[in-house]
């Protein structure tokens, strides 16, 4: 995420992504990309958060309540996270989509134009 300020309002979960949770927190499958992300037990508090809308400010204050850590470091590791599930291409902001192929159509670039053929 280019801009640190963001709000989680301004971020749209990939379509492609599904999750299955845990008592160990979660795992994000994306199809389109064919990979599984592990996410521990703050990891999927804030996976959950975003899913609702929460902005930044709200997550930091919510693990607050959970965690002796500083606010303003729990602010900038959920900024941290945020950008790292962008990089992973889980996230994205809406005026930002990446048109991406699917796992497949890397795979067998071509079965598009076989299946034209016949």
């Amino acid at each position: 995420m280019e801009d640190p300020l963001i709000t989680t309002e301004d971020i749209v979960i990939a379509p492609s992504v599904r999750e299955t949770a845990s008592e160990d927190g979660a795992v994000l499958l994306d199809i389109e990309q064919g990979i599984c992300f592990s996410l521990n037990p703050v990891g999927f508090k804030i996976w959950e958060l975003l899913k609702t809308h929460h902005s930044v400010d709200e997550i930091a204050d919510d693990l607050a309540q959970d965690f002796p850590v500083s606010r303003s470091q729990l602010y900038s590791d959920v900024v941290e996270f945020l950008q790292s599930l962008e990089e992973k291409r889980l996230i994205h902001r809406p005026d930002h989509a990446v048109a991406r192929p699917s796992w497949l159509r890397r795979i067998f670039p071509r079965a598009k134009e076989r299946i034209q053929l016949h």
